[in-house]
């Protein structure tokens, strides 16, 4: 048998002078990570401010009903039980009062109704009898809104009475410097429970908006949707111009939300209604979230004017619970 020529080391070392021989896959130089780029400061005081908004906007909504009912139903007994100090709040004349209670649901109409009209451009992809659908939930809301508080007006007309008793109705007791014994139900209650309930039922919608931002950059969209490329071209479009300006809208809503929780706390603390006017007010107002929100918007009808759920798309990118 012949003999084997011997192997020279050489041929058995690489070609990088070291003396042992490189695993498959170590040619490759180790590379580094990429470094993320500096948060811009402008950045970062707007994720800061989006947190909080968040933190104050998405507790359930059952939840916040059982923290105002109670809220309301305890803290009138307490405070009728115990003087609560005066503060210029005491006064009926307070500027919150004069300008922002008594224009409670304008406030409300005009920053919800902007915010329901530029999500719905996006996951409507500018579809109109859809956005119609959605935009109609705040003409469900302004219904409630005057048919309960005329309702409350000719309640307390009708049932009350007049500490003279030659008056018969309202406007004469009180042109004659009497006073008025009626059922009184706070409308102050009501409308600030009733624009509380709709803003956290509006903007559930902005706790998915990350997530409709990742389903419109899905390639295969059209696929698991029944939607063209032009209008997920449209809705990707409108996304990225308007999620900018409906953070500003939400962080106004933020706020307007806070000031009728603190003025919810300032109706239920000072006497200026009954333990019972209040909390029958607190009831209506849920009512009126129920029905609206949980029977008549849950029909997800076709129709283009049939108002529907929050969020409500062929691009399902939330759970309508």
């Amino acid at each position: 048998m012949a003999n084997r020529a011997p192997t020279s080391s050489s041929s058995r070392r690489k070609s990088d002078g070291s003396g042992f021989q490189k695993k498959p896959g170590q040619n490759k130089p180790a590379g580094k990570k990429p470094l993320p780029e500096p948060t811009h400061i402008g950045h970062f005081i707007m994720m800061l401010i989006m947190k909080v908004c968040r933190m104050i906007l998405f507790v359930d909504t059952s939840v916040k009903i059982g923290v105002y009912l109670i809220g309301v139903m305890f803290g009138s007994i307490i405070c009728d039980l115990f003087v609560v100090p005066k503060t210029i709040f005491a006064n009926s004349r307070n500027p919150l009062n004069q300008y922002f209670i008594k224009l409670g649901w304008a406030w409300t109409f005009t920053f919800v109704t902007a915010y329901i009209i530029l999500t719905s451009l996006v996951y409507c992809c500018r579809d109109i009898p859809r956005m119609c659908q959605h935009i109609l939930r705040i003409a469900v809301g302004t219904f409630w809104w005057y048919t309960c508080t005329s309702m409350f007006v000719h309640i307390e007309k009708v049932v009350g009475l007049c500490t003279l008793s030659s008056h018969g109705d309202k406007s004469s007791c009180e042109e004659a410097g009497r006073s008025w014994l009626g059922f009184d139900i706070s409308g102050h209650v009501f409308l600030e429970i009733h624009c509380l309930l709709i803003i956290s039922e509006e903007l559930k919608t902005f706790k998915e908006w990350k997530k409709l931002g990742m389903i419109l950059e899905d390639e295969d969209l059209k696929d698991k949707r029944r939607v063209s490329e032009e209008e997920i071209a449209q809705g990707q479009m409108n996304y990225k111009t308007l999620t900018p300006y409906i953070k500003i809208l939400v962080l106004c809503i933020s706020v307007i939300f806070v000031l009728f929780e603190f003025m919810l706390l300032i109706s239920t603390i000072y006497r200026f209604h009954t333990l019972s006017q209040k909390v029958t007010a607190s009831f209506v107002a849920v009512i009126c979230w129920f029905l609206s929100y949980r029977v008549i918007f849950r029909s997800a009808c076709p129709f283009p004017f049939v108002p529907v759920m929050p969020g409500y798309s062929l691009l399902n990118f939330m759970k309508i619970s």
